[in-house]
């Protein structure tokens, strides 16, 4: 019998990636730039939100120092905020260096950073700074950040990324907190500007009128992307960013990724989902070594993906919003229903935190879970009309196949218990 832990083994192993691995695509040029992180040089039908950020900046970029400016980028998941936000930093970066002064920008994501402490840490990371090992409260990071900016002539352009979860945090004063950066350590010079970036008009709603009044002058929108327009950003990717071999795309590939995606056709609009289909469609057709991207690769990708949802979106779900998340998906199964009501729901979740020996949480916390997981698009709520007793309020999964997500919440649900 053959030892599999032998040198003999390990090389033939080794082998046959090593094959993989220098074997050159037929499909990709270079796959990185259909990573969600990539910035594009070219960015199809945002044009008008970047003259909107340029004009709304312009004292801070051409005089720095001289104002703080605030601006908000509103839309759905997938519509271009964060790589517009990504794209104009470097553009602020580039000028202020031909200018002969230093504007950093920095970009964070409150998904993972919910607290002014992580926020401010983050961008001291990020400018280099050496944080004292002891510890230091958010206050005294605003002011270590500040100080270093001061003394090395630079200023700082911040982006909060998915500002949605600040509103529905436990603390109810970061929002105020950051839009009152500047202001509070402010002398002689205006060093911080702000990006902040919000998936849901109804989290900017909710925020305190203080806080709504000093953001709500320079709101740049993001409507969801028509067919024509994911097609035209599908083939920027392919031909100005060269990802993709241009003949090993067909145009009926490209199209029916345009049809299943585009917000005119009944799609979510959702550029990341349709960038999503082509990577997965291309590594499809790369393992099955054909010489091209087919129709048949897009429909097999389609049913491995989430519309409008990804997964690290769901890892990092707080494990009672994940346990009601799963609730919603075995309800609707079970119950063969678009839309079940709320304390139905509640019930199914006392028993999922039941057999996981979990205490479940009262009524007023799952509230906030259906707050948050509306507010991330993963689920809708309507309250009631006809056939129900009373006004209740009804919970659905509109763009999510919800046996796919439940499989998907089940696989973390394992690696947790």
């Amino acid at each position: 019998m053959l030892n599999t832990f032998s040198p003999v083994f390990n090389l033939r192993v080794d082998m046959s990636l090593f094959e993989i691995w220098r074997e050159g695509s037929p499909i990709f040029i270079d796959e990185s730039k259909l990573s969600f992180e990539y910035v594009p040089k070219k960015l199809p039908h945002r044009k008008s939100q970047l003259k909107s950020l340029g004009h709304y900046f312009k004292a801070f970029v051409v005089n720095p120092g001289s104002a703080t400016i605030k601006a908000v980028l509103l839309g759905p998941i997938g519509t271009g905020k964060t790589v517009v936000a990504k794209y104009f930093g470097q553009q602020v970066e580039n000028f202020s260096k031909q200018h002969g002064f230093s504007i950093r920008y920095v970009h964070v994501n409150c998904h993972k950073d919910r607290t002014l402490f992580l926020i401010m840490h983050r961008v001291a990371r990020r400018l280099e700074i050496q944080v004292p090992r002891r510890g230091f409260s958010s206050q005294e990071l605003i002011y270590l950040i500040w100080n270093y900016l001061q003394t090395s002539e630079k200023y700082l352009l911040l982006a909060i990324d998915e500002a949605d979860y600040l509103v529905i945090s436990e603390d109810k004063d970061i929002l105020y907190d950051l839009t009152r950066i500047s202001e509070d350590v402010y002398k002689e010079q205006h060093r911080i500007s702000l990006i902040f970036i919000f998936r849901d008009l109804a989290n900017l709603a909710m925020i305190d009128s203080s806080i709504r009044s000093a953001l709500a002058h320079n709101i740049v929108e993001f409507k969801p992307y028509t067919a024509k327009q994911i097609y035209d950003i599908l083939w920027s990717r392919i031909v100005d960013e060269r990802a993709i071999r241009p003949e090993a795309v067909q145009e009926e590939t490209l199209e029916l990724i345009s049809e299943l995606v585009g917000y005119d056709k009944g799609g979510p609009g959702d550029a990341r989902l349709a960038i999503e289909l082509l990577w997965r469609a291309g590594k499809l057709a790369e393992r099955s070594q054909a010489r091209s991207i087919t129709s048949e690769h897009v429909q097999t990708a389609y049913n491995t993906v989430f519309p409008s949802l990804s997964k690290d979106i769901l890892e990092n779900l707080r494990k009672h919003e994940l346990l009601f998340l799963y609730a919603l998906t075995r309800t609707l199964l079970l119950k063969g229903s678009i839309k079940v009501p709320l304390g139905i729901v509640e019930k199914e979740y006392e028993s999922v935190c039941l057999d996981l020996n979990e205490n479940p949480r009262k009524h007023t916390m799952i509230w906030e879970y259906v707050r948050t997981l509306r507010s991330l698009g993963i689920i809708s709520t309507e309250i009631s009309k006809k056939g129900y007793r009373g006004k209740t309020t009804l919970l659905s999964i509109p763009r999510v196949p919800t046996k796919v997500l439940k499989e998907e919440i089940e696989k973390i649900l394992e690696k947790m218990y």
